[in-house]
């Protein structure tokens, strides 16, 4: 079997380290496996780990994966961050699906496989045959992680082309600019929004995603409220953005920050904010884990989405443009959106913000529909193709644009 490079496999905070190779021993029903230490970033060595590649009978007592972290750096939750490295690695095995077991008295060892995505299949006994019995092993936990469910996804919430469309503001402003100069709703999205924060005094926010920062302009009242605010984006770019609408506001933290791996201990906010960019996540339920995971047991995240038949549906009929950002396929919509939450939370609301645009000056659609980045074959068309088409649909000066924005309070 061919052994595939591992030097992509590291996060913020860790890296694996590929200390051996073993290939295959049929003799012994083993199969081919990989060795790596887990370490900081310094190359500290924090502990251990093994990814082995393929199914049979021994494996499903036994596991795909195995892990350990020295104790003195337990509780940083590396071993799930160091399980979900070696499942990329498994993909680029073709499996379809990784089974990693546990101790049913390890509590802790449970909670690492299901904070990395694990889904519990039964508890079974331990065969007198198998070598885990003659550890002292009688009975282990089953988990199975479907590979295709934590599979990165492309374009809309493929992490390069988030990367590429954030690396600026600019992309951005452009779109925000379209809603502040036409809409119909004068209260603004963003304030709509910020209504329904419900911060009191003391609160710890953190919000992913953070754009800009607009959202929080003028509003340092509710900034004082907070005991801790971090602002936090996946773009070092939007970032530095965001210090500069927010020059002179004293109280808020500046992080990078990707949802899918948040670097807060458990339980640490009363309120979590993701302002359109759920859909842009490639592994979206992992990162919902990780907001439930920061949360107190009875904090709130709040997060505003697009629906399916607004802007996006709207102009790709007019140009029966093939790649809709908004449509069906979308990872987190008004209309998927609430489902997806329910797998984490318990209570979920949908509200939603009426509001349309009516748009005078073409121009700044056309600059609108440039600036987005999955509707790739519309974007493709000269300035000149796209002006036409959108004053033949204006009326009396006007060109009526659909809006369906809304957003869902989780607890």
């Amino acid at each position: 079997m061919e052994f595939y490079p591992t030097d992509d496999l590291r996060t913020s905070e860790i890296l694996l380290r590929l200390d051996r190779t073993c290939e295959a021993q049929p003799e012994k029903n083993w199969v081919p496996a990989y060795y790596f230490s887990i370490c900081l970033l310094d190359g500290t060595k924090i502990g251990q780990c093994d990814l082995r590649i393929g199914h049979n009978d021994r494996l499903y007592i036994g596991g795909n994966i195995g892990y350990g972290i020295d104790e003195a750096y337990r509780g940083h939750r590396y071993a799930a961050k160091a399980c979900g490295l070696l499942l990329r690695q498994a993909r680029k095995h073709g499996m379809e699906y990784v089974i990693i077991t546990c101790d049913p008295d390890n509590r802790a060892s449970s909670r690492t496989i299901e904070l990395a995505g694990g889904k519990y299949l039964e508890t079974i006994a331990v065969p007198e045959w198998h070598n885990m019995y003659d550890e002292g092993y009688r009975r282990v936990r089953v988990y199975r992680f479907d590979l295709a469910e934590v599979q990165a996804g492309s374009g809309i919430n493929d992490r390069e082309t988030v990367k590429a469309q954030y690396k600026t503001a600019e992309k951005l402003d452009i779109r925000i600019s379209i809603h502040s100069k036409y809409s119909t709703n004068k209260q603004g999205f963003g304030n709509w929004i910020a209504s329904h924060y419900d911060i009191r005094d003391g609160m710890s926010v953190l919000e992913l995603g953070c754009g800009t920062g607009d959202m929080w302009a003028g509003k340092q009242e509710t900034i004082r409220r907070c005991s801790r605010l971090v602002l936090s984006d996946f773009s070092e770019g939007m970032l530095e953005k965001a210090k500069e609408t927010l020059r002179g506001y004293e109280g808020i933290e500046y992080r990078v920050i990707d949802i899918q791996d948040i670097p807060f201990k458990d339980g640490e906010f009363d309120l979590v904010i993701a302002n359109m960019m759920l859909y842009h996540v490639p592994d979206l339920q992992k990162g919902l884990r990780e907001v439930r995971r920061v949360l107190k047991e009875n904090g709130t995240f709040c997060c505003a989405t697009f629906g399916e038949h607004g802007m996006m549906e709207y102009i790709s009929g007019l140009f029966s443009a093939g790649s809709n950002p908004g449509g069906s396929g979308s990872s987190f919509t008004l209309q998927n959106g609430g489902e997806k939450l329910r797998t984490v939370f318990s209570d979920v609301r949908e509200l939603r913000y009426e509001d349309s645009l009516e748009v005078t000056d073409v121009e700044d659609m056309v600059d609108y529909i440039k600036s987005l980045t999955g509707m790739s074959e519309l974007r493709k068309l000269p300035r000149e193709e796209i002006r036409p088409v959108l004053e033949a649909n204006m009326r009396s000066g006007i060109l009526h644009v659909p809006k369906e924005y809304g957003m869902f309070i989780a607890r």
